[in-house]
């Protein structure tokens, strides 16, 4: 008896993707002609050495920053022709950020820093609040809903980032070293916490890392080098 699986859906699409700079009238390339593919529910971890462009590719498929030649899809959208609005519009309502350093708001609470994105979108205080308070019980913050940024651990603080990416249902979610400031044992369980969060709600994710280990706990690994 044959058995059908749903297809999966392409939520980032790179197509000969390229960054330049000029320095001094000498071109620098960042990244040549990079080609990736992420489906939902698929974590992918991009590595190499520093200067290898991670951190470019990361700002481009986050639509942060614009390639020089080559195309970026958003959930089957083509981002890299669309206008600054619907670029804004995308980051808003299809993608998650995480970084290395949590940027969370000192004087907000917890629910507060994960209720303000859906704020952002123009949803109900009510909405968000109970949105915000749901996600942080999926990464087991249920008791630190009311604590504010310098009350938590470091370990904590990154699941607070973590949640506030997750909590307005992206498409794809673009982690620039999330473990990165932590030890080992809490990078494994936050590398472990996003990994299984990727797979529950079908969010595509990109994540920087220079963990080899924790890269190989990744659908796919994924290696820049050098131009």
């Amino acid at each position: 008896m044959l058995q059908y699986t749903a297809k999966k859906q392409m939520v980032l699409k790179l197509i000969n993707v390229t960054k330049n700079f000029f320095q001094a009238d000498q071109k620098i390339t960042a990244i040549g002609e990079i080609n990736l593919e992420i489906k939902e529910a698929e974590l992918v971890a991009l590595t190499g050495p520093s200067g290898s462009g991670k951190t470019t590719l990361l700002q481009i498929a986050g639509l942060l920053d614009s390639p020089t030649s080559g195309e970026v899809w958003i959930n089957g959208i083509d981002a890299s022709k669309a206008d600054d609005k619907t670029r804004t519009e995308l980051r808003k309502n299809h993608l998650g950020f995480v970084y290395q350093f949590h940027h969370l708001l000192p004087e907000f609470s917890a629910l507060e820093n994960v209720a303000l994105p859906l704020l952002i979108q123009g949803k109900s205080r009510e909405e968000a609040f109970a949105a915000a308070t749901k996600t942080l019980q999926e990464v087991d913050l249920a008791d630190r809903l009311n604590h504010k940024p310098a009350q938590l651990s470091g370990g904590q603080q990154q699941r607070v980032a973590i949640a506030r990416a997750i909590v307005g249902k992206p498409k794809l979610i673009l982690a620039d070293e999330p473990t990165g400031n932590l030890d080992l044992e809490l990078s494994e369980k936050i590398f472990t916490l996003l990994r299984d969060l990727v797979k529950n709600h079908k969010i595509g994710c990109l994540v920087v890392t220079h963990n080899l280990e924790l890269a190989k706990k990744a659908d796919r690994v994924v290696e820049l080098r050098s131009v």
